[in-house]
């Protein structure tokens, strides 16, 4: 099997695992392995015409997003989840991100459709960080 071929094999088989996953798993998962520093992992859970809006950043694809965090490699990085808020399209997550010694509180909203994230808004309060 080429690479390309493992490539297209792995992508269909993440894809197939996020199937029964529940709006509220998915955006958790996104989370879990965001701060894994997981970002092969990221793919399948995004839209091709993922929106992302953030203070620092804004991304019209999951291709660039993803482009993004292969070239400013992700970090290994703790968080806790302080609320979640859910309703039929969107899930909400609330939490306090660890890195760089300091910790920031972060609101994220995931709008999902057909299992995948398709848009999210981050908000951060960064004065410890920035």
């Amino acid at each position: 099997m080429s690479g390309e071929e493992s490539k297209v094999a792995e992508e269909f088989y993440l894809s197939r695992r996020t199937e029964n996953m529940t709006n509220r798993d998915v955006a958790s998962e996104y989370l879990r392995l965001f701060c894994a520093g997981d970002v092969a992992g990221l793919a399948p859970l995004l839209a091709e015409d993922l929106h992302l809006n953030g203070p620092l950043f804004h991304f019209w694809s999951r291709d660039s997003y993803l482009d993004s965090l292969m070239c400013g490699p992700l970090e290994n990085c703790g968080y806790r989840i302080l609320s979640f808020k859910e309703s039929a399209e969107t899930v909400s997550i609330y939490y306090e991100y660890e890195k760089m010694g300091g910790v920031v509180t972060i609101a994220q909203l995931f709008k999902i459709r057909n299992g995948k994230i398709c848009e999210t808004l981050l908000v951060l309060d960064g004065r410890g960080i920035f």
